[in-house]
């Protein structure tokens, strides 16, 4: 009886564990981070990557071919957060990319103004 019991918890186990291998879920780097904080974690996370990957370079554990493709891969996703996070800060200072038209003018008014800046209607 004990031996049917363990074999059913280890069997439980093995499919606990197993699950995420056999339907692993690919999530982009810059879906995941909800908050700030996130980010700059992230951003850290990926300059110690590639500044790790130029010493392994340095020191012959990785041939110039493996040291390019990885280096170009989290360059990218670098890039990716930095723009993530300059797009948050400008939201947050009001330097919205967003523009507003105004209805009398046709101008094109950042989104924080409240009033046209040419013929001061309101938008």
């Amino acid at each position: 009886m004990e031996t049917v019991v363990i074999l059913g918890l280890v069997a439980v186990v093995i499919l606990i564990l197993g699950y995420p291998l056999v339907n692993p879920q690919q999530v982009p780097a810059h879906a995941i981070a909800t908050s700030d904080n996130d980010l700059f974690g992230e951003r850290e996370i990926v300059f110690e990557t590639l500044r790790d990957l130029q010493f392994e370079y340095a020191t012959g554990k990785l041939s110039a071919q493996d040291y390019e493709q990885l280096k170009a891969r989290y360059e990218l996703q670098a890039a990716q957060i930095l723009r993530e996070i300059d797009a948050r800060q400008a939201v947050k200072q009001g330097n919205s990319p967003v523009a507003v038209t105004c209805p009398r003018c046709h101008s094109q008014m950042r989104a924080k103004y409240k009033f046209c800046t040419k013929c001061g209607a309101k938008l």
